[in-house]
C-alpha cells in the first residue's frame, strides 16, 4: 500500500468513530466492523435485525440497538480477547437504516418520504419533497417531533435564495407547509387528499361525510391546523355531541385507524393486514406467502400488552390460533448457522430445517473435499468430520497446502491449484491467471508464507525469465496495476482506459481527426502540441499515468449552404460551387438567381445565375456560409449564425423585434447584430436598446445575423460522464451542472462532491448530494448556486484524501488555462 493511501485509511478509521461516536444504533443501521492487523473478523455489512442485534465472528451476536457505537467497540473488543489477545476495534455506520418523515401541504410531494441518514436539515427535506409547489401562498413549515413539540419555522428566506432558519429534522417527525393565503380547507388523509373552498357554516362532519370514510376506519383524534397551531379534536365528539366550526386556511389531517388491522413483523417482511373473521395465524403465513420450512419453531402474538409464544408445529398438526384486531403477530426466520474460517473463506453458513449440522455436511455445502482438509477445530477444539455442529459455533478449517493466491492486475485472481508434488514456477502460474490484464505495471510482488517479501520486474511480452522463479505454497502474488487513464475535453468529452504500450496517436483514432484539429497533450511532466494529422508525431508519444488532452478545432472543416429554409453541410476535402448547386437543387423552382458566399463577417463573392457556368469549379473556402436565392415573387429574410438557422416568408419589411422574439438569443450577453441588406450593404444594430429594435424594419432578401460569444463556464471534474467545461446559465445550482455534465457516474461518491469556490488554491465547501441527487435541483444548502468559474470535484470513494484533490484541480485547471484561448476561438463566420 502507498504510503499516501495507509494514511487516508488511517486517518478515516481514527476519524469515522469520532463522527458517530455518540449516534444511537437504530433496527436497520448497517454497522462496518474493522478488527485492526485481522482482515478475516472485520465485516462491512452487520445489519441490525428486527431483534436490534447483530451478527459478529466469531463471537456471535450481540445487541446493538439503542446503544452507542463506543458502547458496541467495547463489548466487541472485550468478548474478541478470546481468540485475539491484543486487538483494536473500530465500528462505524456504513449505512444509515432509513427512517420516515411525514412531508404533508404546499410542496409537490406529499406523504412518508424515507431518510438515510441520522438526520436531516428542513432546506434538504424540502428538495427531497420536490420543492414548494407554491412559494407565494406558505410564509411557515409547522414541524412536529413525536414527543409533541411543536415548532414554527419561518421559510420566507426561500423566496430570496439566501440562508435562513434550517433546522434539523429526525426520524418520525411531521413536517407540514400550511397555506396561509388561502380562502381554501384544505384535507390531507390516507382516504385522499383535496381542497374545499370555505363557505359560512363549514365543519368538520360536513368534510368527514363528503370523503365517504366508514366509521370504523376513523381515528380517535382528527387535527386541525390552524395558525400553526395543531388542535387535536376527538372524532366522538364530533359525532355524538358538538361539531367543529372550521374557518379558510384550516388544514385538516385524518390518519388511518389500523385497530381493525392485524399487524405482522417478520424477517420476510412486515405489512398491517386487514382482520377478517377466523383470521389466524395459518392465514398469516400463507398470505405473507413464506414456506413453513423457513419459520423459526415459535410465533408470537402480542395482545393488549401481554405476550403469547405459540409452537408452529402445533399451528400446523392441531390447531390454528385465533387472531383479533388489534394483535400484532411476530414472525421470525428460522435461522441454524455456523461461522466458517479457512485459508480460502471466512462466512456465515446457514443450514436448513432438515439438514444434519456437523463437518461433513459443512465441507459439502462451502464446496471443500475432505481429503483436501488438515485439521478442523471447533471453538479452538480439535475435531473430526463426523462432529456435531451447534448454532453459533466457530469453525476453523486448515487445508492441505499446494497452492497460490493470485490478486491484482491478472485476468484471472483468486486461489491457483497444482497437485501436491508439482513444482510451482511463476511462468505455470501466469499461463494458469491468463495472463496479465491492461492495467498490468509490469512489477510482481510475492509475498511468501513466513511473511517476507520480494518484488520482481516483469515484460509482459516475454514470460520465458518466469521460468526458473519458484514458489512455496500458500503465497500471495500481486500483480501491481497502474492507473491508466486519459481525460478528454474540448471539442470532445471523454474518459478512458487505455492499454500498456498505447500511443497517443491509438488513443485519439476513434476520434477520426484531420487537419482541422489541434492536439494539445499532457502525459506526465512532458506537455505538447501537435496537429491532428501529424501521425508520425503521435505514434512515437507513449501513454503512462493520467493524461489530460484537449481537442480544438483550429481550422473550419465544412460549408454550410443554405436556401429559403433549407441547410445543407457540406464536409469534404474539397468544395466547388457545383457540390454547393447541387446539394440544395439549384435554384429551384425558377432557373435564375444568385449565390453569396460570407466568410469571416464579410460577403466574398456574389455569383448570378449568368456567371454560373464559367465558376462551377470554384473552390469554396472551409468555414464558409453560402446563401442561395432564387429570383422569386415573393422573398425571405433569413436568421443565421449563434442560433438555428431559420427563414422567414414575407412579401413586406418586418420589424427586427418580431424577427428575435422567436429566436434563442442570449439577450444578457449578445451586445449586437449584423444586417445584410438585398444590396450588400452591412447593418450593426446595438441589441442592448430593445425598445429601438421596434423601429428597424428589415427588408424582405435580407440575411439577419447573430455573432457568437464568448460563454461564460463553470468546471466539472471527476466521476462524471463528461468532465471538462460545462456553459454557465444565471441560476444554475451545483446539481444543475453535474447534470450538464452527464451526471455522476456509478463509482462516484455522492456524500463528499467539493465545490472551489475560490480557485484551486484554496480549500473547497464539502457537499452532501447523496440525499438530493435524484431530487428536484432546488437550491438548498446542500444545492448551492454556482458562479462562473467554480470549480465542481467529484471523487470516486470516501478515502480521496483532500490534499490529492486539490492537487489533481490543481493539474485540471493549470492544462486548461493555459490553452483556453484555443478552447474559445471561434473559427470562420459561421
Amino acid at each position: 500500500m502507498k504510503k499516501g493511501h495507509f494514511i487516508a485509511v488511517l486517518l478515516f478509521l481514527l476519524v469515522l468513530p469520532i463522527i458517530t461516536f455518540s449516534y444511537n444504533v437504530r433496527t436497520g443501521d448497517t454497522l462496518g466492523i474493522w478488527v485492526l492487523g485481522y482482515p478475516e473478523y472485520s465485516i462491512t455489512n452487520a445489519i441490525v435485525g428486527p431483534e436490534g442485534e447483530i451478527t459478529v465472528p466469531p463471537i456471535g451476536r450481540i445487541k446493538a440497538e439503542g446503544r452507542t457505537l463506543g458502547e458496541i467497540e467495547n463489548e466487541i473488543s472485550t468478548k474478541m480477547e478470546s481468540y485475539i489477545k491484543t486487538n483494536k476495534v473500530t465500528v462505524g455506520i456504513t449505512q444509515y437504516a432509513p427512517f420516515s418523515v411525514t412531508v404533508l401541504g404546499n410542496t409537490n410531494i406529499n406523504g412518508v418520504i424515507d431518510i438515510r441518514n441520522e438526520k436531516i436539515k428542513l432546506s434538504d427535506l424540502i428538495g427531497l419533497a420536490g420543492g414548494i409547489k407554491d412559494i407565494t401562498k406558505s410564509s411557515y413549515a409547522l414541524i412536529k417531533s413525536p414527543d409533541g413539540k411543536e415548532q414554527k419555522v419561518n421559510i420566507e428566506w426561500i423566496k430570496s435564495g439566501e440562508a435562513g432558519e434550517d433546522p434539523y429534522i429526525y426520524e418520525n417527525y411531521f413536517v407540514l407547509f400550511p397555506y396561509d393565503y388561502t380562502n381554501k380547507v384544505t384535507v390531507f388523509s390516507d382516504f385522499g387528499t383535496s381542497s374545499l373552498d370555505y363557505y359560512e357554516g363549514l365543519t368538520l362532519k360536513t368534510v368527514i361525510s363528503s370523503m365517504n370514510i366508514p366509521t370504523n376506519k376513523m381515528p380517535t383524534k382528527i387535527m386541525i391546523v390552524r395558525e400553526a397551531e395543531i388542535q387535536e379534536v376527538p372524532f366522538d365528539e364530533i359525532v355524538k355531541k358538538e361539531d367543529y366550526s372550521l374557518q379558510p386556511g384550516d388544514t385538516v389531517i385524518i390518519p388511518y385507524n389500523y385497530t381493525n388491522n392485524v399487524l405482522v413483523f417478520s424477517d420476510f417482511g412486515s405489512a398491517s393486514l386487514e382482520y377478517f373473521e377466523g383470521m389466524g395465524i395459518k392465514s398469516v403465513i400463507t398470505l405473507l406467502n413464506v414456506s413453513l420450512n423457513k419459520v423459526e419453531d415459535s410465533v408470537a402474538v402480542v395482545r393488549e400488552g401481554n405476550t403469547t409464544t405459540l409452537s408452529l408445529q402445533k399451528i400446523t398438526n392441531d390447531e390454528d390460533f385465533s387472531l383479533q384486531p388489534g394483535d400484532t403477530v411476530i414472525i421470525n426466520k428460522f435461522e441454524n448457522y455456523v461461522y466458517v474460517s479457512s485459508q480460502e473463506i471466512s462466512r456465515r453458513v446457514d443450514f436448513e430445517k432438515q439438514e444434519r449440522m456437523n463437518i461433513r455436511t459443512l465441507l459439502t455445502k462451502v464446496s471443500i473435499s475432505e481429503e483436501n482438509v488438515e485439521e478442523v477445530q471447533v471453538n479452538n477444539q480439535s475435531v473430526d468430520t463426523s462432529f456435531d455442529l451447534k448454532k453459533g459455533d466457530f469453525v476453523q478449517i486448515t487445508l492441505k497446502r499446494n497452492y497460490v493466491y493470485l490478486s491484482g492486475a491478472f485476468n484471472r485472481t483468486g486461489k491457483v491449484e497444482f497437485l501436491p508434488d508439482e513444482k510451482i514456477s511463476m511462468d505455470k502460474v501466469v499461463g494458469l491467471a491468463g495472463g496479465f490484464s491492461n492495467n498490468f505495471s509490469g512489477n510482481l510482488v510475492i509475498v511468501e508464507n513466513s511473511g517476507s517479501t520480494k518484488s520482481l520486474t516483469v515484460d509482459p511480452n516475454n514470460l520465458t525469465a518466469l521460468k526458473d522463479v519458484l514458489l512455496s505454497s500458500g503465497s500471495t502474488i500481486i500483480a501491481d496495476t497502474e492507473l491508466r487513464i486519459a481525460y478528454i475535453f474540448g471539442e470532445f468529452s471523454n474518459v478512458r482506459a487505455y492499454n500498456q504500450g498505447e500511443s497517443l496517436y491509438e488513443l485519439l483514432l476513434p476520434f477520426n481527426l484531420n487537419e482541422s484539429y489541434q492536439v494539445r497533450y499532457q502525459i506526465d511532466e512532458k506537455t505538447g502540441t501537435l496537429t491532428a494529422n501529424e501521425f508520425d508525431s503521435l505514434k512515437n508519444i507513449p501513454l503512462e499515468g493520467k493524461v489530460f488532452v484537449e481537442i480544438s478545432k483550429i481550422a473550419p472543416d465544412q460549408v454550410i449552404v443554405y436556401k429559403a429554409g433549407e441547410t445543407q453541410v457540406i464536409q469534404q476535402k474539397n468544395v466547388r460551387l457545383i457540390d454547393v448547386f447541387a446539394s440544395v437543387k439549384g435554384f429551384s423552382p425558377v432557373d435564375t438567381g444568385t449565390i453569396t458566399i460570407y466568410q469571416n463577417n464579410e460577403k466574398i463573392k456574389t455569383i448570378n445565375s449568368e456567371e454560373l457556368l464559367n465558376n462551377l469549379m470554384m473552390e469554396v473556402p472551409k468555414g464558409s456560409y453560402v446563401v442561395v436565392q432564387p429570383e422569386v415573387s415573393g422573398s425571405y429574410i433569413a436568421v443565421l449564425g449563434n442560433i438555428s438557422p431559420k427563414s422567414l416568408r414575407t412579401d413586406v419589411p418586418m420589424s427586427l423585434v418580431e424577427i428575435l422574439s422567436s429566436s434563442a438569443i442570449d439577450w444578457k450577453n449578445q451586445e449586437s447584430i449584423f444586417i445584410y441588406t438585398k444590396n450588400n450593404e452591412e447593418i450593426k444594430v446595438d441589441i442592448k436598446d430593445v425598445d429601438s429594435l421596434r423601429n428597424v424594419l428589415v427588408n424582405p432578401g435580407s440575411i439577419v445575423y447573430v455573432p457568437p460569444i464568448e460563454e461564460q463556464v463553470v468546471y466539472v471534474f471527476g466521476e462524471v460522464s463528461k468532465p471538462g467545461i460545462i456553459p454557465y446559465n444565471s441560476g444554475m445550482t451545483v446539481l444543475d451542472a453535474i447534470l450538464k455534465a452527464g451526471n455522476a457516474s456509478q463509482s462516484a461518491q455522492l456524500t463528499t462532491v467539493y465545490l472551489f469556490k475560490d480557485g484551486p488554491e484554496n480549500p473547497p465547501v464539502t457537499l452532501d448530494l447523496s440525499g438530493i441527487i435524484n431530487a428536484a435541483p432546488v437550491k438548498t444548502g446542500m444545492n448551492p448556486e454556482v458562479k462562473p468559474k467554480d470549480i465542481i470535484y467529484i471523487p470516486k470513494n470516501t478515502l480521496t484524501n483532500i490534499v490529492e484533490v486539490m492537487s489533481v484541480v490543481q493539474t485540471f485547471m493549470s492544462f486548461i488555462n493555459t490553452g483556453f484561448d484555443t478552447y474559445t476561438k471561434v473559427s470562420g463566420l459561421f
